[in-house]
């Protein structure tokens, strides 16, 4: 095996400007039972979400404006066979890919920790097929990359789901790459791997995020990806929500001191508003982002962040949870019928098309991405 590391095949992946990706409707509902069978909307079913055809809200063209290069998403259901018309609860993101690719955004396409529990409690078989798919997806059916396919992501923050375990992300890493090689994709197309974990610190004050991912590159190592695999296809990623200057001190210190040779960004980065913090109010969040982002400029084998989120996530979550976004609903909406009409779960009835207002963060990480 090469030991060119993939991250190499990527434009861009040295300068993650990055956004979190959760555009969940105002009428959506957290499970059970979710009104929208998943939270999958990235898809074929709901383009007037992402996409600007057909007086489409535009989100993706809209966070390419401000200079976002790298959508982290954390759902991606099942595809159908690359061209053919999604089956019973299959969602197909080629047309999501391909938007992305045409605005120069690189997509985070994740293996969600809903897959992981299927590994955990011992249905790895039927999982191996569902990852083979969307393997198949994600090259189109061939064995070039598609659009802006440019990450895989595989469970998160496994630190805090006592659902699956690190051996359990080392299986998925290992269907992933079973299908590759079932798809002869060659060495120049392959994308890195990442499997974010928390800013926990799990016994080691001074240090968070490092324990988990040491327990991630130990099952790696143990498995038959080989100790090769951490060199070569993985990306380190961890999730902190500290002020600038911690960040800052973190990427130069603490980080390399632990992985001197390990590729790595912050999946998730930002604050929600809250009291006694130092972000009560949208415009106090928007100085907080705006320290975050200054802080963690791409150096070395830091390869950037991701602000989370898009969007304020009021239908799916409660109190603080609920305004880490950097555009909130405005109380307006459109609606659409779910597509195809035949589809299920939904097709022909409608989903809805929220216009968005902007948080003063917004304005945040516009100023630091568009440079």
């Amino acid at each position: 095996m090469s030991t060119k590391h993939c991250i190499d095949n990527i434009p861009n992946l040295k300068n993650i400007k990055g956004v979190s990706y959760s555009p969940a409707p105002s009428n959506d509902s957290a499970p059970p039972p979710a009104n929208y069978f998943d939270t999958d909307f990235t898809n074929s079913c709901f383009p007037l979400l992402w996409d600007d055809a057909n007086s489409g809200r535009g989100d993706v063209k809209n966070l390419a404006a401000i200079g976002v290069n790298f959508i982290h998403l954390y759902n991606w259901s099942v595809p159908p066979a690359p061209g053919s018309t999604p089956g019973n609860h299959q969602r197909s993101h080629s047309s999501f890919l391909e938007k992305c690719g045409a605005e120069n955004i690189n997509v985070f396409v994740p293996i969600s920790n809903y897959f992981l529990g299927e590994i955990s409690k011992g249905n790895g078989t039927l999982v191996k097929t569902q990852i083979a798919a969307m393997v198949k997806e994600v090259y189109n059916g061939g064995t070039t990359r598609y659009g802006g396919a440019a990450m895989w992501g595989v469970g998160n923050e496994y630190d805090l789901q006592n659902v699956y375990t690190a051996a359990d992300i080392a299986t998925a890493m290992e269907y992933i790459l079973d299908a590759e090689s079932a798809q002869n994709i060659p060495s120049g197309e392959l994308l890195p791997i990442s499997s974010p974990v928390s800013f926990g610190t799990f016994g080691e004050p001074n240090k968070p995020g490092i324990v988990k991912v040491k327990e991630l590159q130990t099952a790696i190592n143990a498995s038959s990806l080989g100790t090769t695999f951490w060199s070569t296809r993985f990306v380190a990623s961890v999730n902190p929500f500290n002020d600038g200057t911690f960040l800052a001190n973190y990427i130069a210190t603490t980080f390399p001191a632990a992985f001197p040779d390990t590729h790595y960004f912050f999946s998730e980065m930002g604050t929600a508003i809250q009291p006694n913090t130092p972000s009560t109010d949208e415009a106090q969040q928007a100085s907080y982002i705006l320290d975050q982002l200054n802080n963690t400029t791409p150096s070395g084998n830091f390869l950037g962040r991701c602000v989370f989120q898009f969007l304020d996530q009021a239908s799916m979550k409660i109190g603080t949870e609920a305004t880490f976004g950097i555009n909130k609903f405005a109380g307006t909406s459109t609606t659409a019928p779910i597509q195809p009409s035949t589809y299920v779960p939904g097709g022909g009835q409608n989903y809805t098309i929220d216009a968005l207002t902007q948080k003063p963060s917004y304005a945040s990480v516009k100023t630091v991405y568009s440079k």
